[in-house]
């Protein structure tokens, strides 16, 4: 099966595809980007893909993608009022308000973190150039994090790297849902409270 992989784990069109995907799953959060990138990484133990260059990938997706959920929040942020995103991005306004800009950096690794952070900083006009760095960071972080898990799995079945790609896979799909059910338990804490940049004023740390 890896003889089957190895045309497209070679060919500069994986890190374009890959790109793409993170970028996308920016403001549509439906793709597994996250197992995708954990499995390539894993399988680089085969010589390919090349990791330097997944990882310009997944950091320079990651800011493209957060870019466009800004700008998506700043239009039209306030019409996400239904669902679990909706939800999230609440959470992620009071965040914002209490704790500044580095929410952009820890919602990167919470479900639906990425996307709800990058919409609450457009509608609450966080500044462009800070929201820059920090989706900067945590594009990087993101990658450092998925990239490491994959390693990790191809360093442990160094002779089966198929195997070691599905054992880092499972790695990563069991952590998101422990991050998942710790967000589910808070949230149950938490009475939501919708939040906006026109009825408070914002920590200082975002501007």
């Amino acid at each position: 099966m890896l003889d089957h992989l190895m045309p497209l784990l070679s060919s500069p069109w994986l890190y374009i595809i890959i790109f793409a995907a993170v970028a996308i799953d920016g403001f549509i959060p439906v793709l597994p980007t996250e197992v995708a990138v954990i499995g390539l990484s894993a399988l680089s133990a085969t010589d390919s893909p090349n990791l330097v260059a997944l990882a310009a990938a997944v950091v320079a997706g990651g800011i493209a993608g957060d870019r466009v959920s800004y700008l998506l929040g700043r239009k039209a942020g306030g019409r996400v009022t239904d669902g679990n995103l909706a939800m999230v991005k609440e959470k992620a306004e009071r965040a914002l308000m209490r704790y500044g800009a580095v929410v952009i950096l820890v919602g990167r690794f919470l479900p639906y973190g990425r996307t709800s952070t990058a919409l609450a900083a457009g509608a609450m006009s966080v500044p462009l150039g800070r929201f820059r760095l920090f989706t900067a960071l945590a594009s990087a972080a993101w990658a450092v994090y998925a990239i490491g898990l994959g390693l990790l799995g191809g360093a442990t079945f160094a002779d089966s790297p198929l195997l070691g790609a599905g054992s880092a896979m499972v790695l990563g799909v069991v952590l998101t849902g422990v991050f998942a059910l710790r967000e589910k338990w808070r949230g149950t804490a938490i009475t939501p409270r919708l939040v906006t940049h026109r009825s408070v004023e914002l920590d200082p740390s975002l501007g």
